[in-house]
């Protein structure tokens, strides 16, 4: 299999380099090496890819900027096949084993793509969103839906290095769409370009775009960048002998910069100059030009007012995590911190936490974060003596809020949740220890199986899947009791922590993030013990604050589903339980399963629900003890 070198140019990354390396190393085919271009950096961008050792190598830059940056690094590379990634974005670990298959298939130079997200930062942490290039245009190939709106990071492109050399790499002056620019200079060059199904770029929009190249692209610094860029382009194909075909698409381009550049008369000339020569008639107004010019000095004051004088990316880098150690507890490697969110549970929550005292894993830290209880938790907690339990007290804001607190209080190199009415097993930790100390980079969590008691029925056993998740979440938590995974701290830097906002469910939102990026091991004895009690203020038994988490997360996660080819099978289990359940509503059963069918309308098991929907309660309710009973037999 052809070798991969993956480049990063890097100026004062240090907010999220350590992620995006990581993000590489973690491929389950890995790159031979990762050269960071360090382009000029005054802050600690090269001591933290240094800190990585072997294959990461930190060499300088020109310090002109990232394409320069980037020229320099396929120049150093050795890679039969090239990545260019950004230093804080990041890709899921299919992703360099899915585009190289995809070029496989290519005996001529080719450049493989996959697909992309945009990484946005919530007051909890980082969310996957649908990206933001256009949709293509009827009757469009490849380089006319480039110059049209269809776009993508280069997180999301692996060059055949045959392929990266025809194309004469990145253009210096196009500081500003460099990215578009290669890749339509590689189709005008007749390169090929090829879709590889699988893996995922995570392309990171940074708070209010401060730190960005693509935050000013509207400034003179960014309009003269896309100006340079589309003049390349533009001689690309004149010199293919291509002008006439691409003659709309070169016209829409050039009108939307010409648009955009009336703020800056000279940029604008010359854009009009470069529209004529490709075919367009569009003409300058003076009057208007003058407004735009007004309205966009405006704007750039308003923007200065707004990141000046202190960059919120700083904040949003990762999830805050305090490296404060616990009075006595042990030093060294494989720390665990366990945390436990409580609210006027003070005879439970005793429990777990004796539970958790007593691991023999004994490297750890017990966080108790009291959510404004009103009981004697406080004083039962005090009575147990141990220097590794700390209590964390907060206004009540619920297990979502409080989860955060403790990860950002916590010190261990893996952290853990227990809830206030559970319990483990004393070897718990030390199982999950060992199995997730032993996986490779790619592994962030493990999970475990569990013994579930419920009243005076027997016990039932559960057991958690294990390796790449993703997909399976998205429809499903398919893991026992969810949020007791043993985590990597890392983890928590990636994805960030709960979501307080989710009604429900926000443990289930927060494996979905996670697996986006991190497999799964498991452990397959029943070391956790959950008591499914039924208490009025679980919010697991709350059907319509369930309902409502699962229309949040629909919202937050469909083009992930639609990209599965999923969609149709979520809407139709939210439909399932509105059908089914005493406290669900028809309408809104029959609503999703109408929605179900918009999104798959060929699928024909979807098309028995719509006589099902119309019927009663009770005649569902009977249909069901029908099937139940003939299943038994």
């Amino acid at each position: 299999m052809s070798q991969i070198s993956l480049i990063i140019p890097c100026r004062n990354g240090e907010a999220y380099l350590a992620q995006t390396i990581r993000s590489a190393l973690n491929q389950t085919l890995p790159p031979a090496e990762i050269i960071v271009i360090d382009d000029g950096s005054t802050d600690g961008s090269k001591e933290i890819a240094r800190s990585f050792g072997a294959p990461v190598r930190v060499e300088p830059g020109p310090a002109e900027g990232p394409s320069s940056a980037r020229n320099r690094g396929a120049s150093l590379a050795s890679g039969e096949r090239l990545m260019f990634l950004d230093a804080d974005d990041l890709i899921t670990p299919p992703t360099l084993a899915a585009l190289s298959r995809a070029l496989d298939d290519y005996d001529s130079p080719a450049i493989a793509i996959c697909p992309w997200d945009r990484y946005e930062y919530r007051d909890f942490g980082w969310i996957a969103a649908a990206a933001t290039a256009e949709l293509p245009r009827p009757g469009q190939d490849r380089l006319g839906q480039w110059l049209t709106g269809s776009w993508a990071p280069p997180a999301t492109i692996l060059w055949d290095r045959r392929a990266y050399e025809a194309s004469g790499g990145w253009l210096a002056e196009a500081a500003v769409d460099n990215d578009g620019n290669i890749v339509r200079r590689a189709l005008a060059r007749g390169i090929a370009f090829v879709e590889a199904p699988d893996g995922l770029a995570l392309y990171r929009r940074l708070p209010g775009e401060e730190l960005s190249h693509s935050g000013r692209r509207m400034e003179r610094f960014g309009l003269s960048g896309r100006h340079a860029a589309l003049a390349d382009t533009v001689d690309e194909v004149e010199r293919a002998g291509t002008l006439s075909r691409y003659r709309t698409s070169l016209a829409d381009a050039l009108t939307t910069l010409l648009k955009d550049a009336r703020s800056e008369p000279d940029i604008a000339r010359e854009v009009e100059a470069l529209l004529v020569r490709a075919g367009g008639t569009r003409k300058l107004d003076p009057i208007r030009t003058r407004f735009d010019r007004l309205a966009a000095r405006a704007a750039a004051m308003s923007r200065e007012i707004r990141t000046a004088p202190n960059a919120s990316a700083g904040s949003a880098a990762s999830f805050s995590r305090a490296a404060v150690a616990s009075p006595a507890s042990a030093s060294g490697a494989d720390r665990v911190s366990v945390i436990i969110p409580t609210f006027n549970r003070a005879r439970l929550v005793e429990r777990a936490v004796r539970s958790a005292l007593a691991q023999t894993h004994a490297n750890l830290e017990v966080l108790v974060i009291d959510d404004g209880s009103t009981d004697d938790t406080g004083e039962r907690l005090a009575r147990i003596g141990d220097g590794r339990l700390r209590m964390l007290r907060q206004d009540n804001a619920g297990v979502a809020a409080a989860r955060n607190h403790g990860i950002g209080e916590a010190a261990g190199d893996y952290l853990t949740f227990l809830d206030s009415d559970d319990e483990w097993r004393p070897e718990k930790l030390a199982r999950q220890v060992a199995k997730l100390s032993a996986a490779p980079p790619n592994v962030g969590l493990c999970a475990i199986a569990g013994e579930v008691i419920t009243g005076d029925s027997p016990p039932r056993f559960e057991l958690s899947p294990e390796g790449r998740l993703f997909e399976q979440l998205l429809l499903k938590n398919t893991l026992f009791a969810c949020i007791t995974c043993l985590v990597r701290a890392e983890v928590f830097e990636a994805v960030g922590g709960f979501d307080p906002s989710l009604p429900a469910i926000e443990d289930w939102d927060w494996l979905q993030r996670a697996a986006r990026l991190y497999d799964f091991v498991s452990v397959d004895e029943p070391l956790h013990t959950y008591h499914d009690e039924i208490q009025p203020d679980r919010r697991s038994v709350r059907f319509r604050a369930n309902m409502e988490g699962r229309e949040m997360l629909w919202r937050r996660n469909r083009h992930a589903l639609r990209r599965a080819g999923t969609a149709h099978l979520y809407l139709l289990e939210s439909a399932r339980r509105e059908l089914r359940e005493p406290e669900g509503s028809a309408r809104r059963g029959r609503a999703l399963i109408l929605r179900a069918l918009r999104e798959r309308p060929q699928e024909r098991t979807l098309w028995p629900w719509l006589p099902y929907m119309m019927a009663p309660y009770t005649f569902r309710a009977r249909m069901r003890a029908i099937e139940g009973h003939v299943r038994g037999k």
